[in-house]
């Protein structure tokens, strides 16, 4: 039986992936040319937070959401515009039937007007009472202000976790790399001293072919990892914002294993303050904002309006001057039932923004007992690992010794050293998984519970 090493871990590792660090800690210098750079995950980290396209584009559009809210509220000040036309009438016939009953000869048409006038001047209007349609609908645009400000964080955590992932994944396929390489190795000595006894008449040619088999399917091994390298590599660097085709070095996986500095209390406690659950609480606010906007539409309005005005003609030495100050008051009567309407909808969407924001918290929770859960099962798989190297390794050594004295077969040997390199890989598989899963929980509380 030939034993399959599992190198696609990789792939699996990048699908699951979907703090700000200080900023003098990034990547090493360019390298020389025969030497690829070495990163630091700290550095790619950095990089990725700052260098991301889609993290760039919604900063840019938190920032206008702030202004957004900025210009809304500024709205409640009135409006200051100013004002000029121009008339040419063509008679003064606009005027005359009122006046010939005021003045028998001629009437206005006989005072100095002219056909060519204008009107220059300013206006200002400033709400005074809009049923709360205007305070409303400025609530709503802070809200969203916040909530593009909520989004923004919680996809600065989902980068991080990228980012960390894909670089546990290089470090992983790393170890693997050397374990196949060392299987690689141990194989093809196998097959040289194999060689001389097959010459000499001491093995059969089976034996030879047998390690021939293996040393063939464990090369193949290392080829498919060395892809999936490539493969994260150029998914990290795109991350960065570098060229995925650079080539680059990365440390080997810590020693220690990340552990929680918070209780299982304060990490629910924190899973409940986390950015998607504040997201669905301020839509919740909105639509409650939004129902009392709909419900303005009933209720009266208050505005309050004034204008100053030159009035000017050739026939006039002096221009006029007119001002007007006034307070309108606007009843809705009827629109067609559309007010009743929207305000229907409106109170739809509140529900169904509750209804969110109630499937926010219990997916927020579910994630986190999710993720708690696969942290625990990483850490049984390594310390099984370490168990099945320990155990690989003695084998291999033990199968070793019997096969140069006679006692063993080819196929124990080959096996003993499968299992002892297949061990080393699933080794660095679940080190791995563990420092991915650490993060992944700290992605989901969006603080360091996992260091």
């Amino acid at each position: 039986m030939k034993p399959h090493l599992p190198v696609l871990f990789s792939t699996i590792l990048v699908l699951g992936a979907a703090g700000v660090l200080p900023a003098g800690e990034a990547a090493t210098p360019a390298p020389t040319a025969a030497t690829p750079a070495h990163l630091k995950l700290a550095g790619a980290i950095h990089e990725a937070l700052e260098a991301n396209p889609g993290l760039k584009a919604l900063a840019h559009r938190a920032a206008a959401s702030e202004r957004d809210a900025k210009a809304t509220a500024r709205s409640r000040w009135g409006e200051l515009d100013a004002f000029f036309s121009y008339s040419r009438f063509n008679d003064s016939w606009i005027v005359r039937p009122m006046s010939e009953e005021l003045f028998l000869k001629g009437g206005f048409s006989g005072l100095p007007w002219d056909r060519n006038q204008q009107h220059y001047g300013v206006t200002f209007q400033v709400p005074l009472y809009l049923g709360g349609k205007l305070s409303n609908g400025i609530k709503i645009a802070s809200l969203e202000s916040a909530r593009t400000a909520a989004l923004l964080e919680g996809t600065r955590w989902q980068i991080r976790f990228n980012a960390a992932s894909l670089y546990t994944a290089a470090q992983t396929l790393d170890a693997v790399e050397t374990a196949l390489t060392d299987l690689e190795r141990s194989l093809q000595k196998t097959k040289r001293r194999l060689d001389l006894m097959v010459d000499s008449g001491k093995r059969p040619e089976v034996d030879r072919l047998k390690v021939v088999e293996q040393l063939e399917d464990t090369r193949a091994q290392l080829e498919s990892a060395r892809a999936d390298r490539v493969k994260v590599t150029a998914l990290l660097l795109a991350l960065m914002g570098r060229d995925p085709s650079q080539e680059i070095s990365v440390d080997p996986l810590p020693c220690r294993v990340p552990e929680s500095t918070m209780s299982q209390s304060e990490l629910r406690k924190a899973v409940e303050a986390s950015s998607p659950v504040r997201t669905a609480t301020l839509a919740a606010e909105q639509s409650e904002s939004g129902v009392k906007v709909a419900t303005s539409s009933f209720i009266p309005k208050v505005v309050a309006s004034g204008n100053y005005l030159q009035n000017a003609a050739p026939a006039i030495d002096n221009p006029l001057d007119t001002w007007q100050v006034s307070v309108g008051v606007v009843v809705p009567l009827f629109h067609g039932g559309s007010r009743f309407e929207a305000l229907a909808a409106a109170k739809e969407k509140r529900s169904a923004a509750h209804e969110a924001l109630t499937q926010a918290k219990l997916k927020a929770a579910a994630g986190l007992e999710d993720a708690m859960a696969a942290f625990r099962a990483a850490k049984a798989q390594l310390t099984a690992a370490r168990a099945r190297v320990a155990a690989g390794v003695e084998a291999a050594r033990i199968e070793q010794l019997r096969y140069d004295t006679g006692a063993g077969t080819i196929e124990d040997l080959l096996r003993a050293q499968a299992r002892g390199e297949a061990a080393r890989a699933a080794l660095a598989h679940a080190h791995g998984g563990v420092v991915t899963a650490g993060e992944r929980i700290n992605t989901i509380v969006e603080t360091e519970a996992f260091q």
